[in-house]
């Protein structure tokens, strides 16, 4: 790790780190451009969004962490002032007035599940085996509590759920699973 010594002798890094900024809502992308052109490295993490909506069926690309990008530098040689007022962002994640780093194997791990081929982070269902009690937390179903049956495919799964007071074999997407 490199180190500088400061007039006062008190150590300060000179590794860049990982911050987390907070972005106004559905204005990711836009923070991300903005800060890009300060020249800001910057990481904005995309998935395909498994929940369907009412109307859409088709699958949307969304972040996988609404209203969060994370921004790579050194605080103490590089001004994060300007961040604050960029188009999209709302501010920097803080603890108190030090600002939150996040880890560097968060980001490492998070970039390592991205395909090559679509640039995009891959979701693995929860890991349940049949016979697990689980609940569904998203979805027309959301709430409802039941018993992993089997599982049909990558992304689907049979569920035995108490519905109108009889149990009913159910398929659910498998990303909106959680075990209990």
């Amino acid at each position: 790790m490199l180190a500088t010594i400061t007039h006062k002798g008190t150590m300060q890094t000179s590794q860049p780190n990982w911050f987390a900024v907070v972005t106004k809502p559905r204005q990711e992308q836009i923070a991300l451009e903005n800060l890009e052109r300060q020249g800001f490295r910057c990481f904005l993490p995309m998935a395909v969004n498994p929940y369907r909506r009412r109307t859409r069926h088709a699958p949307r690309i969304e972040p996988l962490f609404p209203r969060y990008l994370f921004l790579n530098a050194i605080a103490n040689q590089q001004s994060l002032a300007p961040v604050r007022s960029t188009r999209g962002v709302c501010s920097l994640v803080r603890f108190g007035l030090k600002l939150a780093t996040v880890p560097k194997e968060v980001i490492h791990s998070v970039k390592a599940r991205i395909s090559p081929a679509t640039g995009l982070v891959q979701l693995e269902p929860a890991p349940i085996n049949p016979g697990d009690k689980i609940k569904v937390f998203d979805g027309p179903l959301a709430g409802l509590r039941g018993i992993l049956q089997e599982r049909c495919s990558q992304t689907r799964s049979i569920l035995l759920l108490k519905i109108l007071g009889r149990e009913t074999k159910v398929k659910v997407n498998s990303l909106l699973l959680q075990k209990l």
